[in-house]
């Protein structure tokens, strides 16, 4: 990837990075359902923002420091 892509990946990217992550590992299971499993149904830039809030808040209590990130 390039250093444009890794400083702002595609939503898409990030979604199926978890996904896959999650189905190889149980990370984050059960904390999305319906419609935010699947990232072709994630079109509403609401919703995107809340998925990326959640799993950056995830990650921040699983490693026990905050991310300076922003979703």
């Amino acid at each position: 990837m390039t250093d444009k892509l890794l400083k702002k990946p595609p939503f898409r990217y990030l979604h199926d990075v978890f996904a896959a992550t999650s189905k190889a590992t149980g990370y984050g299971k059960g904390l999305f359902s319906g419609h935010m499993l699947d990232s072709k149904a994630i079109t509403e830039k609401e919703d995107k923002l809340k998925f990326l809030t959640m799993l950056i808040t995830l990650t921040e209590l699983v490693i026990g420091e905050e991310l300076d990130v922003k979703p």
